[in-house]
């Protein structure tokens, strides 16, 4: 078995939490992703300018797009710009 393989999901089985992805206007569905809260948004002179809250999700379970509604403790966020897509996995910022 590969290792990298076996080290991806002990991590998100430690670190994620089940949320609900919605890809309108299809139904929801229950994935694992990894939730960064605070994370800085920097400006055109690499000054803080504002935090934002990123999801991490393995490309195998969900491929973010824009527009897809993820569902946090009850709220549901858009996602607002795909962060980055490694081809293992993809970072995704939550509008609000």
């Amino acid at each position: 078995m590969n290792a990298f393989v076996t080290m991806d999901a002990v991590v998100f089985e430690a670190l994620g939490a089940v949320t609900q992805v919605q890809r309108p206007p299809n139904p929801s569905a229950s994935i694992r992703l990894i939730v960064r809260d605070g994370v800085e948004r920097l400006g055109e002179f690499q000054q803080v300018v504002g935090r934002a809250r990123h999801v991490v999700a393995r490309n195998t379970d969900w491929a973010f797009r824009r527009g897809d509604v993820v569902t946090i403790a009850g709220r549901a966020y858009p996602v607002e710009a795909i962060v980055r897509d490694d081809g293992l996995v993809n970072e995704a910022v939550l509008h609000g």
